[in-house]
Parts: C-alpha cells; sequence; structure tokens
C-alpha cells in the first residue's frame, strides 16, 4: 500500500501485475498493424486454408509474442516501430498459430479456449495443411529480413519440432526434471527468445544487449510453460478454457509430473501407465487433482518458475543498462510481463 500525495491518511492499492501487464498493450498500438499483417497472410484461392487462422485468430490469446518483440524494440530506445519488426513479429505469432493446431491434432485435444479446437472443428487433414500453410507464411515474411534472422527464425523453429518429437508420454520414457525442462525450452522458449532477440537485433542493439535480451525471452518462456503446468493442476475449466488435469490424463512429462513420480508417492505410479477410459481413471485424475494441489511438488513447480522468472529479470536488467530508476515506460512494462506471469501462480 502507498500513502496518496497530499492525503497522508489515505492508502491506495498499488497495480496488480495484470494490471500493470494491460496497461503494457497500451504502450504498443502497432499490435494492431501486426494483427493486419497476420490477417493479410491467410490470404489463399482454398477456403480452409482462411477459414481455419482466421478461426484460431478468433479464439484470442495474449499475442505475448509480437507483444514482446514491440516492447523490446521500445525499451531499447526504437521511437517507432519499422515494417521489419511489424513483419518479424507476425511471422514470430504465425509459427505459433501453426504450432497449436499441430499440438491439437497430436494431442486430439477437442477444446481451445473453451470452443471446439480447429483439430475437431475441421478435422485432421484440413488442420495439419493450414498449419503447414501458415508456417510456410511465416518464412515469407522472415525470408525479407537479413540472414541473421533468417537463421535464428530457422533454429527457433528447429527447437520446436525437437521439443515435440523428445515430449514422449511418461509411460513410454520416464522423463527427469531436466528432460522436462528441456523440452519446455525448445518447445516454448524457442518462439520467447526468438521474439526478443529479433527486437534487439533489428534495431541495432549492441552484441551483449542482444545476448542478454535472447536470455530474458528464453527464461522468460521456460518460466511461462513451467506456470501452465502448474495451472494444469491447481486452475479450473473456467480459467483454462479446458479441462483441468489434462497433463495427468495424458501421461505428459510436464515439469509437475515429473516431480510428483521423483516425490515417490504411490499413487504417481500411474502415470507410467498408458491411460484407459474406464470411470477409475477418471476419478484418479480428480483424486490426483487435489492431492496435488496442496502438495510440496506444486510448490516446488512454483521455485523453479520462480528462478527462472529471476532469471529473466536479471538479463532484462542488463540489457536495459541496469539502471532500473532510468527506464522508459517499454522497460518497466517488460518486467511487468514477468511479474504478470508469476501472479498466475503465486
Amino acid at each position: 500500500m502507498v500513502k496518496t500525495m497530499g492525503h497522508p491518511n489515505r492508502e491506495i492499492k498499488q497495480p496488480s501485475a495484470k494490471e500493470r501487464f494491460m496497461h503494457a498493450l497500451t504502450l504498443v498500438p502497432e499490435l494492431v498493424q501486426v494483427e493486419q499483417v497476420i490477417r493479410a497472410s491467410f490470404r489463399s484461392d482454398v477456403t480452409a486454408m482462411r477459414e481455419i487462422p482466421e478461426y484460431l485468430l478468433a479464439l484470442g490469446g495474449k499475442r505475448i509474442r509480437p507483444l514482446l518483440t514491440l516492447l523490446c524494440a521500445k525499451a531499447l530506445g526504437a521511437e517507432s516501430i519499422t515494417q521489419d519488426l511489424t513483419d518479424v513479429a507476425a511471422g514470430i505469432e504465425l509459427i505459433h498459430m501453426a504450432t497449436l493446431m499441430h499440438d491439437d491434432i497430436i494431442d486430439e485435444s477437442p477444446i481451445r479456449r473453451h470452443r471446439p479446437s480447429p483439430y475437431a472443428k475441421y478435422g485432421t487433414a484440413a488442420t495439419l495443411l493450414s498449419g503447414d500453410f501458415l508456417l510456410t507464411r511465416a518464412f515469407g515474411l522472415c525470408a525479407k529480413l537479413d540472414d541473421e534472422v533468417i537463421v535464428a527464425t530457422e533454429q527457433a523453429c528447429i527447437e520446436l519440432v525437437e521439443g515435440e518429437a523428445l515430449e514422449s508420454v511418461l509411460y513410454k520414457e520416464r522423463h527427469t526434471v531436466s528432460s522436462s525442462l528441456t523440452i519446455a525450452q525448445r518447445k516454448t522458449a524457442s518462439l520467447f527468445r526468438l521474439a526478443t532477440y529479433c527486437a534487439a537485433h533489428l534495431v541495432d542493439a549492441p552484441e551483449q544487449t542482444t545476448r542478454a535480451m535472447s536470455t530474458f525471452g528464453e527464461s522468460l518462456g521456460i518460466a511461462f510453460q513451467i506456470i501452465d503446468d502448474i495451472l494444469d493442476v491447481i486452475s479450473d475449466e473456467a480459467t483454462l478454457g479446458k479441462k483441468p488435469g489434462l497433463d495427468l490424463a495424458e501421461r505428459k512429462p510436464s515439469l509437475v509430473n515429473v516431480l510428483w513420480l521423483d516425490s515417490g508417492d504411490t499413487a504417481a505410479q500411474r502415470l507410467l501407465q498408458p491411460p484407459s477410459a474406464c470411470e477409475e481413471e477418471q476419478a484418479w485424475v480428480e483424486i490426483s487433482l487435489v492431492q496435488l494441489r496442496s502438495s510440496a511438488v506444486v510448490e516446488q513447480a512454483k521455485e523453479l518458475a520462480k528462478s527462472h522468472a529471476e532469471r529473466a529479470s536479471k538479463a532484462l536488467a542488463e540489457a536495459l543498462g541496469n539502471d532500473l530508476g532510468a527506464l522508459n515506460p517499454a522497460g518497466e512494462a517488460l518486467f511487468a510481463v514477468i511479474d504478470f506471469a508469476l501472479e498466475r501462480v503465486l
């Protein structure tokens, strides 16, 4: 709580991390132009190639990756958002959208953000091809830029695919905390890193600053994935946009699942068995959710999320010159993004 100037006996609440995050969105009105580039990329003579991406885009989302690109550029002193920054931000979001389509197919997910997933609504073949279509459009945007951006985009996409391939279910491979974090780094954090790297590179930031911004993006991405793993256990369907406990039901190598197995709890051993369609299976998921929500396992996962968020904060401070008293509004907003991520689970 802070005192209101001129009224020593009145106190006002400091804005929450979510409120600061929402304010961050107002600092980058250029997100509208990014959205326009994304929609323009849906152009096609084939109806499904237009309709399925439009459907996914309409489901919403935080647009966190393009937000990071634009905020990082402004935090590093960009007075305006160039077409190159707009194109790369749109390209990264198109890659993300493509991975969502492919993930829903792999996971056979019926729901995305409270609505039928593209896979459930349009079928496997059309959704798969739409994802491939978006990837191609994304590379068309990034190919307009210099070789460094092209190489960085290629590397991020390779890591994405590798992360997906490494994410084998627990009854086929007994994952460790290390392998779970590697999956998070490749599957999720690679695009976060690409977003922050491209911003620094395209505003001609010094090499050390660009490296620090890349570390910020990657560490934030890992924290985001850990937080998503935690939310699958502690949140509800209204917040998640899908039923909680899907990581348990699908035997995914989420950090929470791996930590639970490491704890030696006998109930966790069911994660090493293929899921079944029986009522006992659903009862196990529901009982496990109740147990995990008040367990040391979730607290361990939160600590790991905090450690990666702290690494992100340290790298961001380095990228911005370590003078936190001299941050411009975009720099302050980037720290708000970190705080907002953590606020969802703490």
